[in-house]
């Protein structure tokens, strides 16, 4: 039988995908910012929640097909927040960075590392 459970995770390797990624992030985040910047009064908490969705759903979605594109996609629309809160909003660009962080944390405490130590559970027969 061999033993995986305990495993540690290999180190981070990233490629061009990554980079591609991360890109793509902090474009999304501009976009989303600009959005909540520009939302109207009656619709500016909606606005706000948007990130929670933007985040979480690509997120995921690209973390299934290889996980440090996951990883690429949430660092890229985090750090976006940084120049956006100096050039634009402070508000608006640290609520995109910190939340952004959160959910990148929550994310890979839950999903990531719970699925790696179940799929390495072996059930012999």
């Amino acid at each position: 039988m061999r033993e995986t459970v305990g495993q540690e995770e290999p180190p981070l390797k990233y490629d061009v995908f990554t980079i591609i990624f991360f890109a793509i992030g902090f474009i999304a985040s501009w976009f989303n910012m600009i959005l909540i910047l520009e939302a109207p009064r009656y619709i500016e908490v909606i606005a706000y929640l948007s990130i929670i969705f933007t985040t979480i759903i690509p997120g995921v979605i690209i973390a299934l097909k290889k996980r440090y594109w996951g990883y690429g996609y949430l660092f890229g629309f985090s750090v976006a927040g940084i120049p956006f809160m100096i050039i634009i909003d402070l508000f608006i660009g640290g609520y995109t960075c910190i939340t952004t962080l959160f959910i990148f944390i929550i994310l890979w405490l839950i999903f990531w590392k719970t699925w790696r130590s179940l799929s390495s559970i072996k059930v012999d027969a």
